[in-house]
């Protein structure tokens, strides 16, 4: 009986370009803002699709179709290469290299030095 031979190098899976992005992800590629996406995003709901950045709601999410964006660009736009990646986010304390921060219990502005002898209003009858 002879051992499974296994190949030096597995055949890696053929990378499928999403049909579907974000609106977030839709202004990467067209270099917009994301605010001025979800306005775009807006207009085209509010005009029944006659102008604004074509999405698709399911539920509460807004999803843009590649294929209106690469309508829009005439011509087809590579969606893996130019989505960026989301951004990761740590937590406070796993920074070990970060010192810890302490309580400032001084103000930065200097308090003014008041005499601590006053004046009486009424002076004593002597």
């Amino acid at each position: 009986m002879e051992p499974h031979a296994v190949p030096s190098s597995t055949p890696s899976a053929p990378t499928l370009s999403p049909a579907f992005l974000t609106v977030e992800e839709a202004a990467a590629i067209l270099r917009i803002g994301r605010t001025a996406a979800y306005l775009l995003a807006r207009r085209w709901e509010d005009t029944a699709g006659a102008e604004g950045l074509p999405v698709l709601r399911f539920g509460r999410l807004l999803r843009v179709p590649v294929r209106e964006l690469e309508r829009l660009a005439a011509g087809p736009i590579d969606v893996t290469a130019e989505v960026p990646a989301p951004p990761v986010y740590e937590e406070p304390h796993a920074r070990a290299s970060e010192p810890e921060r302490t309580r400032r219990t001084t103000s930065a502005r200097p308090r003014r030095k008041t005499d601590l002898t006053q004046t009486s209003l009424f002076p004593d009858p002597a």
